[in-house]
């Protein structure tokens, strides 16, 4: 069915400037944690048109191979379409955040805006404090 639907180029250039809402009262994070859901079900879905013409090498590698034998024969094809999906992902999240018209609410304005995050979102420097306390 994805030959039917116009085909979405890879955007390999794209810079990436947002990431994950912090943490924050319970509130703020069931509201902001809602949204971030809403947007992967739209990101999963366009990274994968995005990236199905570079999924078909591996998909001919898997025909020429068999299901056991890609797992060792196909692994540079599993490869990029692996790191194509993971950045288009990000990038498919990226400007959904960054869409101030569909996310106008104050608890989402107030930590990113169309040029990237602002405020305590910029400040944040993500869950790496985990990685320190557990060692």
């Amino acid at each position: 069915e994805i030959e039917k639907l116009p085909p979405l180029e890879p955007e390999p250039d794209y810079e990436i400037k947002t990431r994950s809402p912090l943490p924050s009262s319970w509130h703020l994070n069931v509201v902001r944690g809602k949204r971030e859901e809403d947007f992967k079900d739209k990101a999963y879905f366009l990274a994968r048109r995005k990236c199905y013409k570079v999924g078909q090498p591996f998909l001919q590698c898997q025909k020429e191979n068999g299901m056991f034998w890609s797992v060792f024969e196909c692994q540079e094809q599993w490869d990029q379409l692996g790191k194509c999906f993971d950045h288009e992902y990000r990038v498919e999240m990226d400007k959904q955040r960054r869409d101030l018209k569909k996310n106008n609410e104050s608890w989402w304005t107030n930590i990113y805006n169309e040029d990237g995050e602002i405020g305590e979102q910029a400040k944040w420097d993500g869950e790496d404090w985990a990685i320190h306390n557990i060692k």
